[in-house]
């Protein structure tokens, strides 16, 4: 009766040893000395009190004990090898889920591609997406696995988070298409002529409001916050009924493919960076995201 649990390590090593039948060979294969690769079957002989092996002229003949170790052995090796096959196809497997939290302009423009694409590769993985703005989303990000912002705030040093840019563009002028603005639109305004034009803000903490209003007071234009509304749809609308014009990033597909408005460019131009939070150790699926996401659109 065994009194002492056996290391997995010494059957691995006398796995080693039984099939090359040599311990020199053995200890190659293994990266040790001789003597340390006897050094463990001398323990692994003790503990099952019976010789494991005997010495021939070319090496070692296992035992019947020898033989019913290397068997046990040999499942070791296999449930190892198993596990590492499980570790590297874990980005090809992925199940569970996936919590995103993503400005409005993000969620308007990055996500949905890449979103479908990424379904398409890992359907075992359930995703959720919120939209919100950019100071809503990073504070909640503790309830996220990845958080898309617009704001140029650098993570602490000592945060498990990390802040990586993703697209790098600028914010348009969106007006109503009447021959005023596409007169005005034949090249970039200057933003010094917005001071008497109504204009229609998205909601405080987006982060194309927070860029426009500081380009404007740059310019020395401190607007009236009259029309405050969230999101694209709702912007879109308000300046096609007419209640003023909005900011919104190049990136959507406002100009020409919306009927009833236009998109102006404006001077000087209004840069916007669209970037993404996600843990130092991020998971699985958040890793196969934002590989995805880097990833060129096809």
């Amino acid at each position: 009766m065994l009194h002492q649990r056996i290391d997995p390590v010494l059957l691995l090593v006398w796995a080693q040893a039984a099939r090359h039948g040599n311990l020199h060979a053995a200890a190659e294969s293994l990266f040790m000395t001789q003597p340390a690769v006897s050094h463990r079957l001398k323990n692994l002989q003790e503990i099952v009190g019976e010789p494991l092996y005997q010495r021939n002229r070319h090496g070692i003949t296992p035992t019947a004990m020898g033989m019913a170790l290397l068997r046990i052995a040999e499942q070791i090796e296999n449930a190892l090898e198993d596990a590492r096959h499980l570790c590297q196809d874990t980005e090809k497997m992925l199940r569970g889920s996936l919590s995103i939290l993503a400005s409005h302009s993000n969620a308007e423009t990055l996500l949905p591609q890449a979103i479908a694409r990424f379904q398409q590769q890992y359907p075992g993985v359930s995703l959720r997406l919120i939209a919100t703005n950019s100071r809503a989303a990073r504070a909640m990000r503790d309830q996220a696995d990845l958080v898309f912002v617009e704001d140029d705030l650098a993570s602490p040093a000592q945060s498990e988070w990390v802040q990586e840019t993703l697209r790098e563009t600028t914010i348009v002028l969106l007006a109503p298409e009447n021959p005023h603005w596409l007169q005005m639109a034949q090249k970039p305004l200057p933003l010094q002529e917005l001071g008497s034009t109504a204009l229609v803000w998205r909601e405080e903490g987006s982060g194309i409001r927070e860029h426009a209003l500081q380009a404007l007071k740059d310019a020395g234009i401190y607007p009236e916050i009259r029309y405050e509304l969230s999101g694209l749809a709702a912007i879109r609308d308000a300046v096609r009924c007419g209640l003023g014009v909005s900011f919104v990033s190049a990136l959507n597909d406002s100009g020409g493919q919306r009927p009833g408005l236009i998109t102006l460019n404006t001077e000087p131009p209004i840069h916007h960076r669209l970037s993404v939070l996600y843990r130092k150790e991020a998971s699985h699926s958040s890793r196969a995201f934002l590989e995805l996401l880097r990833q060129p659109s096809v």
